[in-house]
């Protein structure tokens, strides 16, 4: 089932998903859930260099707007 976003960006906490910096935010999706899973590591592992950057796989009832 294809009911699972990434979402990437800027933090200014990179361990709290509300403090994405908006202007950095994107939304990847729908996907299935290991699709998803994959697809947040790709991200993260292209922005290894990038302390403040962070990919999260979000169902879509938890979507943030």
């Amino acid at each position: 089932m294809e009911n699972y976003y990434v979402i990437e960006g800027d933090h200014v906490d990179p361990n709290d998903i509300k403090s994405i910096k908006e202007d950095t935010k994107n939304q990847h999706g729908p996907f299935a859930k290991d699709k998803a899973e994959d697809f947040a590591k790709s991200l993260i592992q292209k922005n290894i260099d990038n302390f403040y950057h962070r990919a999260w796989v979000v169902d879509s009832n938890n979507l943030t707007k």
